[in-house]
């Protein structure tokens, strides 16, 4: 019973992981400090976790659904870890935000 049980919590932290993924995949997409297709593939990533709010098509689709959120996360990390973000868009957009020091 309880391995059930766990076996259900974790889809339901994967689909708020999903939701997570989701927005971070929309606030990249809108900003200027990173690649616009990591925000896209960082979407499709939160997609593939929210499959598992269905679970037959979850079932369905089980290894590829999960196969999906990869190349977002893999390249968010890898982008972080070798390019990191634009400092000079960073320090633009601070120094021209109202009320903020810097």
């Amino acid at each position: 019973m309880f391995l059930r049980v766990r076996e259900q919590a974790f889809n339901v932290y994967l689909v708020f992981f999903g939701f997570r993924c989701a927005l971070i995949g929309y606030l990249i997409y809108e900003s200027i400090f990173l690649p616009r297709i990591i925000g896209i593939l960082m979407a499709f990533a939160g997609f593939g976790y929210l499959i598992l709010l269905w679970p037959p098509l979850a079932n369905y689709l089980s290894p590829f659904n999960l196969a999906l959120a990869a190349p977002g996360e893999l390249s968010l990390v890898l982008w972080l870890l070798v390019v990191g973000v634009n400092v000079e868009r960073w320090k633009e957009q601070a120094s021209a935000a109202p009320g903020l020091p810097g």
